[in-house]
């Protein structure tokens, strides 16, 4: 399927927006873009997505909320970009297939570190913050919480995820635009 350059923009803008308002729903930023993703491109409700949904939930607050891996966006991005592929175990024999994957994910992350400066979790705390919080210790999770829950709250994290869901579909619409099972107009 082509996607004209103005449906794209509105799916991306889609996107952002569901990024955003998802996030005081969970709290938790890698099921937040994964979802976003998903429910942008027509996968609302999808049992398989459901379950896969489950699977990103470890990969919030830089893994385990440890903050000191990747962003739970930028994983939750990679995850929908890398499930939009298809591709299953015995295709990931061909390592082009692989690279491809991760060519695409990495365009996500290039964009992530030009508007936040890294991808990692604690990076993008301490730019927003000038402090990173290991989010383990209940201490320093409470003062996160503070900083960045509820609807009323900073939107920080919320832009962080909304930027995600809108590099994720972008990279969905330029790889894989097939897999988009919404039709215009959005």
């Amino acid at each position: 399927m082509k996607i004209k350059k103005e449906d794209a923009k509105l799916l991306a803008d889609q996107a952002y927006r569901n990024g955003y308002d998802y996030l005081p729903r969970w709290r938790a930023c890698a099921p937040t873009v994964f979802a976003a993703v998903m429910d942008t491109v027509g996968y609302d409700g999808d049992p398989v997505v459901q379950e896969i949904w489950k699977a990103v939930i470890g990969l919030t607050g830089g893994t385990g909320n440890m903050s000191i891996g990747t962003c739970g966006a930028m994983a939750g991005a990679a995850a929908s970009v890398s499930y939009s592929f298809g591709y299953s175990m015995d295709d990931l024999r061909d390592i082009t297939k692989m690279l491809a994957v991760n060519s695409a994910v990495a365009e996500v992350g290039e964009k992530m570190k030009a508007r936040y400066g890294d991808i990692t979790c604690q990076e993008v705390q301490f730019k927003h913050w000038g402090k990173s919080f290991r989010l383990t210790d209940p201490r320093a999770l409470k003062e996160f919480a503070a900083l960045t829950g509820g609807d009323d709250a900073r939107t920080e994290c919320r832009e962080v995820t909304g930027d995600l869901a809108r590099w994720a579909v972008e990279a969905i619409i330029t790889y894989n635009p097939d897999f988009i099972k919404i039709q215009p107009p959005f």
